[in-house]
């Protein structure tokens, strides 16, 4: 009896734990602080992958979590993504994670470039696409967590690195 509550316990910790911050950036900061205080945060971790994409994405960290948004003032991950895409590619993404991995050119993680799009599976099995997110450089993915809000995260989160289902290209 007491490994199972040790086991459910564990589990509720996991789903809601999402992913660690790279810094406490609350909603309520203004886009510029967010910004600011991100870009120097990334310096002093020598992340130097998104550049090319600093100006979009940057001002997107510390956005809050919402189901089905897609704007700065609450985000999903693939409305995140989408709406990232559309700003600085004029490109049109599909706006579901499991249309988002059905299509795009598949990418080796070993291959994987600044833009990327990495996908993941709530249960780590494959069959059920449920997150998305792009890759940043430097092992590093930006993405909408449901407890977070829009942050970095390295790919080697052992969190993240387990639910890992693969990565698309659609530059």
């Amino acid at each position: 009896m007491t490994s199972k509550w040790l086991m459910i316990v564990a589990s509720i910790g996991i789903f809601t734990m999402s992913c660690a911050p790279l810094r406490p950036l609350g909603p309520e900061a203004n886009t510029s602080t967010r910004t600011a205080s991100t870009k120097k945060w990334i310096d002093s971790q020598n992340i130097t992958g998104i550049s090319e994409w600093d100006e979009v994405l940057l001002p997107w960290l510390g956005t809050p979590y919402k189901y089905g948004g897609n704007t700065k003032s609450g985000t999903d991950c693939s409305g995140f993504v989408s709406s990232v895409y559309m700003e600085k590619e004029k490109m049109s993404i599909p706006r579901t994670t499991r249309d988002g991995f059905k299509n795009g050119k598949s990418i080796d993680k070993d291959d994987l470039v600044v833009g990327d799009l990495v996908f993941f599976s709530r249960q780590g099995n494959g069959k059920d696409v449920s997150h998305v997110g792009i890759y940043v450089g430097e092992g590093n993915f930006m993405h909408a967590s449901t407890s977070l809000g829009v942050t970095i995260t390295p790919l080697e989160d052992n969190h993240w690195k387990a639910l890992y289902l693969g990565a698309r290209r659609y530059l």
